[in-house]
């Protein structure tokens, strides 16, 4: 029977306007959003290096580039509440759709207005845009994903983001960093991230009716497991594109190896995604962070160990960049093991807000231990920050409830165990 005959009912939950999908339905709805945040990826793997250079080029201070670095950050913290509330009365692609045209504009208005104090408006604003895409594209990946193979869709959704964002610096170089050139082709890059949704997702995506029953940020209590493990992967990743270069330095790399050391560390992200995912099916999802926090703490901690080569320090790098991102990638599957409907969305918000806490408070904890042990303290921070959260999931692990197991096989129920 051809794929369009086929009916596929999805697990819908209450206030959801979503009827039977076939297969073709679901596959080219998830198209959609996942080449849709692919795209946003690339163009921001563009401007953040290119704003970064701007701001040295004018020989701003380093606190004044962090601060205005931070600005989506916190542009996430006031704007993410927000969203579930509108998801009830706009649709979600005319809602990313709109947040698509404001990141497409931001960018040509950091050429049209040189001036880095309004650069902190714009990039505020720019800010806003991103939260919603990325808030309502994994709320859109998780509530289409089938149960047993949840882990696998929500890692090739970051595989495939973090594989944009790599490109992002690739599309520099080509561009270059001067004139009005680079500015134009970001924003065009972004506005054509609303190609996929409107030939691939009309009539396809996901519609919220109701309220979520509770208030965003007690998912947090509710799911620390899953919420908590975005914290620690913002506060690790941040650490690690800001300063882990700094630290290759201090320890006697030259500064090309320095960079170099940025790419290792987005390999692993992009490889182990799936994989990772796709043992999240088969087995307590809980399990499954408890390891990644693991390997986090055991990989930050054995760094100044193995330092001393680049043939010993880049595959411990490399496996421990792998490794950690199942944090995000395992959080997520979690809450959409979890949740649906409304709270699915306020639980994915509560994800997004967890991780730009650890994302502004990663970098100022890490480089005052950096200061206090010079420079391995950088590292130690990052294993202690993985240490605390292996607590935690252990604790959920060995203390929720208990069901069946996730295995993800045909014709087993997965079990809700508390996240």
């Amino acid at each position: 029977m051809d794929d369009t005959q086929q009916t596929l009912t999805m697990e819908v939950p209450p206030g959801m306007r979503q009827g039977e999908l076939t297969p073709r339905q679901r596959r080219n709805s998830l198209i959609a959003v996942i080449a849709c945040i692919s795209v946003v990826g690339m163009g921001l793997g563009v401007s953040i290096p290119l704003l970064a250079l701007m701001m040295e080029r004018e020989g701003l201070s380093g606190t004044l580039i962090g601060a205005n670095t931070a600005m989506p950050a916190l542009a996430t913290l006031a704007f993410t509440p927000f969203i579930p509330a509108i998801l009830q009365r706009v649709p979600i692609i005319p809602f990313l759709l709109g947040c698509i045209l404001i990141c497409g504009l931001a960018m040509p208005s950091y050429y049209l207005f040189p001036n880095v104090w309004l650069w902190f408006a714009i990039r505020f604003v720019n800010g806003i845009g991103l939260t919603g895409l990325f808030v309502v594209s994994e709320f859109w990946v998780n509530s289409l994903a089938d149960e047993k193979a949840r882990g696998r869709m929500i890692g090739i959704y970051g595989t495939v983001l973090s594989a944009g964002f790599a490109s992002g610096p690739i599309l520099l170089a080509l561009v270059g960093t001067q004139g009005a050139t680079p500015f134009v082709t970001i924003s065009l890059v972004i506005l054509a991230a609303g190609i996929p949704l409107v030939f691939f997702g009309r009539g396809l995506a996901p519609r919220l009716t109701e309220r979520p029953s509770r208030g965003l940020l007690s998912f947090v209590l509710v799911a620390p497991a899953a919420t908590l493990a975005g914290l620690v992967y913002g506060a690790t990743e941040t650490d690690v594109f800001n300063l882990l270069p700094v630290y290759a330095v201090r320890i006697g790399m030259t500064e090309q190896s320095a960079a170099f050391v940025l790419s290792i560390f987005a390999a692993g992200n992009i490889l182990f995604q799936i994989p990772i995912g796709y043992w999240a099916d088969r087995t307590d999802r809980r399990l499954v962070l408890m390891v990644c926090a693991a390997v986090g703490m055991i990989g930050a901690l054995a760094i100044p160990a193995v330092s001393g080569s680049i043939w010993t320090f880049a595959p411990t790098l490399f496996v421990f960049g792998g490794v950690v991102v199942g944090l995000y990638t395992v959080g997520l599957t979690l809450l959409g093991e979890r949740f649906r409907g409304a709270d699915l969305a306020s639980a994915n918000g509560a994800f997004v807000i967890m991780y730009s806490v650890g994302a502004l408070a990663g970098p100022p904890v890490s480089g005052y231990a950096m200061e206090l042990w010079d420079p391995h303290g950088l590292v130690i921070a990052i294993g202690g920050i993985c240490g605390l959260y292996l607590l935690v999931a252990g604790w959920r692990y060995f203390t929720g409830p208990k069901g069946p197991a996730n295995t993800g096989f045909p014709g087993e129920t997965p079990g809700k165990s508390g996240s």
